[in-house]
């Protein structure tokens, strides 16, 4: 289908499955309960949550997306220069709040990304076009076992001190957890994996958010995170706050994006 059908259908049909499936649909009630919105109702917030999760399962999937430069065409990057100031390497830390496939769409807009995560993430189309995107080496891919998480790690560190660009999802992985951001009707589970590569290759870590203004993937570059702390303990409290901050005002202006928080758990 020609894009963006494929979402608006897949926004639909989201919406209907929320009927269809009653506890999606009280989570979704649940988690707009705690985000009133001037001129829109808790069940208008509702449907919009499921609506914005089936756009983002096409968007993941980049249904109607023939091209990178179909792609581009839809992405808005803001914040670009802290990205282009961090010449040395840099860690750009998502988080699972927003429209999927930041790595991608950064590729897309022209810069080199190199995203730590399962394959399955990574999506990108099979055609010709879409050939420099699937290269096994822009992926680094964990395993289940402890071993290969070490490889990766230590591959992450590699491209970090070569000068490389990583981008990590906060809440991946099945290691420890460094942290919990706590949120109205939901928590953030933040893993230490991006952490200790920040302490290990004194890079700076750039968060990075991402939103739909209308059909345009909105994705925003913040100002890194304070340089290390030689204390650990008051280093990562540091970050706490700061990303607690980010991510409280992020959820407090797109509550129906937030398809990860809306749809955790029991309802």
């Amino acid at each position: 289908l020609p894009w963006p059908w494929g979402e608006e259908i897949l926004a639909k049909l989201f919406v209907a499955k929320a009927f269809i499936r009653p506890s999606q649909l009280r989570k979704a009630l649940v988690w707009a309960g705690h985000y009133p919105l001037a001129g829109r109702s808790r069940w208008r917030l509702a449907l919009s949550c499921c609506a914005h999760h089936g756009r983002f399962v096409a968007r993941q999937a980049l249904l109607g997306v023939r091209t990178p430069e179909d792609l581009r065409r839809h992405v808005i990057l803001k914040g670009e220069a802290h990205l282009t100031a961090a010449s040395t390497g840099a860690i750009l830390l998502g988080f699972h709040i927003g429209p999927p496939g930041v790595a991608v769409a950064l590729r897309a807009v022209g810069h080199r990304v190199t995203w730590m995560g399962g394959r399955r993430a990574f999506r990108t189309r099979g055609n010709e076009a879409w050939r420099s995107f699937r290269q096994a080496s822009d992926t680094l891919t964990l395993s289940g076992n402890s071993a290969s998480k070490g490889a990766v790690l230590y591959r992450a560190r590699r491209l970090l001190l070569d000068g490389g660009t990583l981008y990590v999802p906060a809440e991946h992985g099945s290691g420890r957890e460094a942290f919990q951001v706590a949120l109205p009707g939901a928590s953030a589970g933040i893993k230490l994996g991006w952490f200790v590569l920040r302490r290990q290759c004194a890079v700076p870590v750039l968060p990075v958010l991402a939103h739909l203004e209308g059909r345009t993937q909105v994705i925003t570059i913040c100002p890194p995170l304070p340089p290390p702390d030689p204390d650990q303990a008051r280093d990562l409290e540091v970050c706490r706050v700061r990303l607690a901050a980010l991510l409280e005002d992020y959820v407090s202006r797109f509550p129906d994006q937030c398809y990860a928080l809306t749809f955790r758990g029991r309802a």
